[in-house]
């Protein structure tokens, strides 16, 4: 009786119809693209007005028979330096097509390039990340992946004695929210300087560029795919769904939200932004936190957006059998295919 489920359920029901597409009125879609950008873009928190500069340093390199990785680190912002693994294949010739690879929870960066939390090489389970940035750079691509904020090297001081695991998201995210930013927004800019500094390197063709990141990490690339065209192709996996059934439907990182996102558009909506652009979403079947019942909503819903374009074949999912994980059975072969 005292329950506010009915009264949220109203709210939700009020909400998201500002940007809803409608295959019926794809005149009005085509018509509202711009704003509907710029202010999902403001929604975020919004961006520097003037790029610092990129600064880049080598901290550490290590040969891999196959590869080189580097340890970097570059400028985001003032104030802000974000260090990076950079794997760089060998006896490939340049410039080559490069992947920014987006981690999702857990010890950070170094839980995708084979690294245990110490630093150490990790010869045993990947996780439910699978090293796909080393799956990426296997099929020739030079990978870059950067540290998100509040995880692993880029938690508060209060934290760093903890375990990598432990991430300063929830009072990174509190305090940015007060200010009026959003760790969504902080994280996606950093992918914008990281694209600088590929563009930066004569051994990357800057106009072959890609995205690819998993849970919260799949926020930040699907977000940031959106927003900065240089991403030319991407992977999404384990977070194409909508705020709805996932976010909103059970506990979930305080960085996943954003206030007022759906005063706006539902996540499908977002997504649809890509287009028309390659895109592929992987949903586990098993997936306990993004519901493949909504993955599948949100499939049917920005197929019709690719659709609107003419461009069915840069758009797919991989459902697979299996819980919150990376599958890699399409997206592989997907850069590939768009890139190389």
């Amino acid at each position: 009786m005292w329950n506010p489920d009915a009264y949220l359920d109203r709210l939700y029901a009020k909400a998201a119809v500002k940007f809803n597409f409608n295959s019926k009125d794809k005149e009005r879609w085509f018509q509202l693209y711009a704003d509907f950008k710029d202010e999902f873009s403001k929604s975020l928190g919004g961006f520097p007005t003037t790029k610092s500069e990129l600064n880049p340093r080598i901290l550490d390199e290590k040969d891999m028979d196959t590869y080189t990785r580097q340890h970097i680190s570059f400028t985001s912002d003032e104030g802000m330096d974000v260090p990076a693994y950079l794997l760089i294949p060998k006896n490939q010739q340049g410039p080559l097509p490069a992947i920014v690879c987006c981690h999702g929870h857990g010890y950070g960066y170094r839980e995708i390039v084979g690294l245990n939390p110490d630093d150490t090489e990790n010869t045993g389970d990947p996780g439910y990340q699978k090293n796909f940035a080393v799956e990426l750079l296997g099929r020739g691509f030079i990978v870059i992946v950067p540290e998100l904020l509040g995880f692993g090297d880029r938690r508060l001081m209060e934290d760093k004695d903890k375990p990598l695991h432990e991430s300063s998201c929830q009072r990174i995210s509190s305090n940015l929210l007060m200010l009026g930013k959003t760790m969504a927004g902080l994280r996606v800019y950093d992918i914008f300087r990281t694209i600088d500094y590929l563009e930066s390197r004569e051994d990357v063709d800057s106009n072959r560029i890609g995205c690819m990141g998993i849970s919260g990490g799949g926020l930040v690339c699907g977000f940031s795919s959106v927003l900065d065209e240089r991403i030319k192709v991407s992977v999404v996996s384990g977070y194409a769904n909508t705020f709805k059934d996932s976010v909103m439907a059970m506990p979930h990182c305080i960085d996943n939200f954003v206030p007022g996102l759906l005063d706006i558009a539902e996540l499908p909506d977002i997504l649809g932004l890509i287009a028309p652009r390659p895109l592929l979403i992987e949903s586990g079947t098993k997936d306990p936190i993004f519901p493949i019942s909504a993955a599948k909503k949100a499939y049917e819903k920005i197929r019709k957006i690719y659709t609107l374009y003419d461009e069915k074949e840069a758009f797919d999912i991989d459902i697979f059998d299996g819980e919150h994980q990376i599958s890699g059975q399409k997206a592989y072969d997907w850069f590939e295919k768009w890139l190389s």
